[in-house]
């Protein structure tokens, strides 16, 4: 799979899946017993036994998650199961992200296996509004409508409601600015569930997590969820950290050559994308990890500096270390993991980032990944580390996407009959003699003969190309009062194309937050899809 080549789908209801659900089967099952296989040492702990700690932990920690909030909790398989893996941050997405947990439902129900979702509350969220579809008479524009007030570049796992009263307000200031778009959105049931929350959480992701949690179920999608917040202060976790702690040198080296690669094949020249390099300052290294305070919830990068038998542990921009744990590249990581959990009692957060967020869900957690279509790209990165880091072949994932549009009435307006008009006022502009009425007037044969001269003659000089130019010009200048109305009708149809086009491409756009589609039309395309994948 190139995925680079991949596109999200253009008709409102269209899917890509890659590979084919059809297909899935057979990937599941050679990732798992290639990963089952595997015997990759993580500083004392090997790979197919550290798997079996990361499941058995992230799944009871799922438990408790599910048990807190008043989830349903599916029928958990005993014994070895196929554990399908997607996630996604706790935001208002657009049905082209939601239909993935509908797909791992299906997938892990058609392989009697657990369907797992991983809330990435480590992310900062993009901003405390959405865009909303509102119509004037025959405009139709998108308009920011906000949830909340901006709390600053805060993660999702420490971010809380800063107005409780304008969060409050949000369906029904939706619904105004929707001015019955929609019949039947998902908010009118998914925004009172949200709200029922207050009590349970000040969290403005987990809130929302829930409540779409509670709807996947009653549409048929009940997989297991947990925060990567909570993931990621596992002692198994602590293991695949601490290895790449004590191989950091050689972390880093694969990270930042990968990194390169990647850069040159795509041609991209920006030293951000697809994210930085890994730096080193002085003797202290960036980690592939985030770190921050729970009182001062800013994400940095965290630093380390390899001693001789241990390793300091500081916060980008800090000048102390926060820890040292017992750890070296020839040591077992026993010590270093005991050290690295007393981390959460010192309000300390140690996070993942993107690409260890998937290294560790892939690699560690899951048996099949499910990506969209921007993660699918970010992780060629992804499999070129792994490649080079743990030496062996990436298992492989699923890039899905779904483009789903609102249903709202649209444009007769086409992108081909725009194209053609244009083409048309072109050729009127410049061959007005094509165009003339049979017979051609009288006073027209002199401009279109003199044109003609001026095409046929010979050009030797610049000066007789541009004596030929000024005659041509002239023509058809001579020309424009026989062909002015077809070209006046022709510039209406293109203005009224034009804004045909912009109102289609408000009408049509697939980023729409899923609370403002439809409900019945929405619930039967996500459980269609979710069928679709239970059938391998």
């Amino acid at each position: 799979m190139d995925a680079h080549r991949l596109r999200a789908p253009a008709a409102d209801g269209a899917l890509l899946a890659d590979p084919p659900f059809e297909n899935l089967g057979a990937t599941l099952a050679d990732n798992a017993n290639q990963l089952d296989r595997w015997q990759y040492d993580f500083q004392g702990r090997r790979a197919d036994r550290l798997r079996v700690m990361a499941r058995s932990q992230v799944l009871g920690l799922a438990r408790r998650h599910h048990e807190t909030f008043g989830l349903d909790w599916p029928e958990i398989p005993t014994g070895r199961a196929d554990l399908v893996v997607t996630g996604h941050q706790p935001e208002l997405f657009h049905p082209g992200v939601w239909v993935k947990n509908f797909a791992v439902a299906g997938l892990a129900r058609a392989r009697h296996g657990i369907g797992l979702n991983l809330i990435v509350d480590n992310d900062i969220p993009k901003g405390p509004s959405i865009r909303v579809p509102n119509r004037s008479g025959s405009l139709l524009r998108a308009v920011a409508v906000p949830f909340d007030i901006w709390a600053g570049e805060v993660p999702y796992e420490d971010q809380t409601i800063q107005d409780e009263s304008l969060f409050a307000s949000f369906a029904d200031r939706t619904r105004a600015t929707l001015g019955g778009l929609i019949a039947d959105p998902v908010l009118d049931d998914f925004w009172p569930r949200v709200l029922g929350k207050v009590r349970s959480t000040d969290r403005v992701g987990l809130r929302f997590a829930l409540a779409r949690r509670e709807i996947e179920a009653e549409w048929g999608a009940s997989n297991v969820e947990v925060p990567i917040g909570q993931v990621c202060e596992t002692e198994a976790f602590l293991w695949f950290a601490a290895h790449i702690l004590a191989d950091l040198p050689r972390f880093q080296a694969t990270h930042n050559t990968a990194l390169a690669n990647y850069r040159a094949a795509y041609g991209i020249r920006s030293k951000n994308h697809p994210v930085p390099a890994l730096a080193q300052q002085g003797d202290w290294l960036e980690a592939p990890f985030w770190v921050w305070r729970a009182d001062s919830p800013r994400r940095r990068p965290l630093m380390a500096r390899l001693l001789p038998r241990m390793i300091e542990l500081r916060i980008a921009g800090e000048d102390q270390p926060f820890l040292e744990i017992p750890l070296s590249l020839d040591r077992d990581a026993c010590c270093a993991v005991e050290v690295l959990q007393s981390l959460p009692g010192q309000g300390i957060r140690l996070r993942t980032r993107a690409l260890t967020t998937t290294l560790f869900a892939r690699y560690i957690l899951g048996d099949l990944f499910v990506h969209g279509i921007g993660g699918a790209k970010y992780d060629e990165l992804g499999d070129e580390l792994a490649r080079q880091f743990f030496r062996m072949e990436p298992p492989r994932f699923l890039t899905l996407s779904l483009t789903q549009w609102l249903g709202l009435a649209d444009d007769p307006a086409s992108i081909d009959r725009f194209r053609a008009v244009e083409r048309s006022i072109r050729d009127l502009d410049w061959n007005p003699d094509r165009h003339l009425p049979e017979p051609r007037p009288a006073d027209a044969r002199a401009a279109v003969e003199a044109k003609w001269v001026a095409i046929e003659g010979e050009i030797v000089t610049r000066r007789q190309r541009l004596d030929r130019l000024r005659t041509i010009r002239q023509a058809n200048q001579t020309l424009l009062p026989w062909i002015e109305p077809a070209r006046r009708e022709l510039i209406a149809e293109r203005d009224r194309l034009t804004a045909g086009l912009k109102f289609n491409n408000v009408a049509r756009s697939r980023e729409y937050a899923f609370p403002l589609h439809g409900q019945a039309r929405l619930r039967e395309v996500m459980t269609r899809v979710g069928a679709q994948a239970a059938r391998p």
